[in-house]
């Protein structure tokens, strides 16, 4: 039985680049859902409440309620997902329309690759924290994170020669798009020009015309 869909809340930070890609999906995918803050920019992160959601303190989290659908497994008490790759593998799987990934073996193989440029290549290198810990210089710190912004869009740039059409790959949203334009937004805030990516540059316009882009970007949770 499809769980029904009223049964979720995310714990969520709204410029949270990870934060944003499960937004996305659930937007994209017209999944009801409860938006929870955590502000990253102060101990939010470390009550407890929260570190029993995720034990490293981060979002976003979602919390998996007890909707009938769920019963076996969620044993009658919440549980959550934490890891914005794995909330979006496990919403695809629930509710596969429109898809996240391409049905074919090895696009759905490249939007994979090119999500985890993203994800695994790129954001977690130029996290706040990271930066921090690299240096207590905040000028080091922000050459720090615009060496590895740009190390990784020069990555995806190029790998995405192959898949594109107007979005990543093809001409439908898909898990890669979903990682791409959070750090596209965090580039810019950075002041890194998506006009030394040509290609990406092209993806990030389109994408921002997309009613589920514009539904799940920080600037319509900034007060939440």
């Amino acid at each position: 039985m499809k769980p029904r869909t009223n049964h979720f809340r995310l714990y969520h930070y709204w410029r949270s680049s990870s934060s944003w890609r499960v937004r996305w999906a659930l937007a994209l995918k017209k999944i009801p859902c409860e938006y929870v803050s955590v502000n990253l920019l102060t101990d939010e992160t470390d009550l407890p409440e929260q570190r029993a959601r995720n034990p490293l303190g981060y979002v976003p989290v979602l919390e998996i309620l007890e909707p009938t659908g769920l019963a076996p497994l969620t044993g009658g008490k919440p549980k959550y997902l934490t890891e914005s790759l794995a909330i979006m593998e496990w919403l695809e799987e629930l509710f596969p329309t429109p898809a996240l990934l391409p049905a074919d073996p090895y696009p759905r193989a490249k939007t994979r690759q090119l999500a985890e440029t993203i994800n695994a290549g790129t954001q977690p290198l130029q996290n706040p924290a990271v930066a921090q810990f690299h240096s207590p210089d905040p000028e080091k710190q922000k050459q720090w994170s615009l060496h590895w912004i740009r190390n990784g869009l020069a990555a995806y740039e190029c790998l995405v020669q192959e898949t594109a059409g107007e979005f990543s790959v093809g001409d439908t949203l898909s898990m890669a798009d979903l990682c791409l334009i959070p750090q596209c937004y965090n580039a810019l805030r950075q002041g890194i020009l998506l006009s030394e990516f040509p290609r990406i540059d092209k993806i990030y316009h389109s994408c921002l015309l997309t009613e589920s882009c514009q539904a799940s970007a920080p600037d319509s949770f900034s007060t939440s």
